[in-house]
């Protein structure tokens, strides 16, 4: 018999973010491609191209179809969503793992938020509860990938929890495990991914390490912007 899951495909809970507005957690489902869809049209121009690499302007049909076509094993997302004045669901973020079919206890992360539900602790809550759904269905790692000049972040991870990351054409790639006996244990981890909230952590295709990529030194050039944390 399959052992209980929080985080199953009725799963719900409403809370209050920083800021006093009200949200609620839930399962993302195939219906809920408007709603992505519009979301991602809320986002900013720099937040676009951290979170997929590109000026994208909109997302494809066959897009939405993938982002929606969620599992609950391979691939699972949460999605975070407020009401309108009259009552309309509107989204808030979502994070989402998907798991490697040839190493299934590996999983690529990717977490976005909407600019203005920004630094309202979204984007922590939203980790917590990615982390505890990966824990649920075995997942031991945690893969994700950060722009090549964002050095504040690269020292960030190097700080918190060491390890050597590998570079494709236009990110550094960081492999943490989710049982990592990092400093601070599993608050750092949450810190760290949490970034993603604020575009400094990515996920654009496969996982670096299956793409022939090469193990790189530390960048030694400055970085503009320094990555906010949620």
């Amino acid at each position: 018999m399959q052992p209980y899951r929080r985080f199953h495909s009725q799963y719900r809970e409403r809370l209050s973010l920083a800021d006093g507005t009200w949200a609620e957690l839930r399962m993302v489902r195939r219906e809920d491609a408007a709603l992505l869809r519009e979301g991602f049209e809320r986002l900013s121009s720099r937040s676009r191209y951290q979170r997929f690499l590109s000026a994208k302007p909109r997302l494809t049909a066959e897009e939405l179809s993938y982002l929606t076509s969620v599992d609950g094993e391979r691939h699972v997302a949460i999605g975070a969503v407020t009401w309108s004045p009259s009552g309309k669901e509107v989204g808030l973020g979502v994070a989402r793992f998907f798991r490697q079919a040839h190493a299934p206890e590996v999983a690529e992360v990717a977490i976005t938020v909407v600019d203005d539900a920004q630094g309202k602790g979204l984007g922590r809550i939203l980790m917590d509860r990615l982390v505890e759904a990966a824990r649920e269905r075995g997942v031991e790692r945690f893969e994700f990938r950060v722009l090549a000049g964002n050095v504040p972040m690269y020292k960030l991870v190097q700080a918190l929890a060491p390890c050597e990351p590998e570079q494709d054409e236009e990110a550094l790639c960081f492999s943490v495990p989710l049982a990592a006996p990092v400093r601070g244990g599993s608050e750092v981890l949450r810190s760290l991914l949490a970034l993603a909230a604020q575009g400094a952590l990515t996920l654009i295709g496969p996982t670096c390490r299956w793409r022939g990529v090469s193990r790189v030194p530390p960048p030694e050039v400055a970085y503009e912007e320094e990555a906010r944390s949620p």
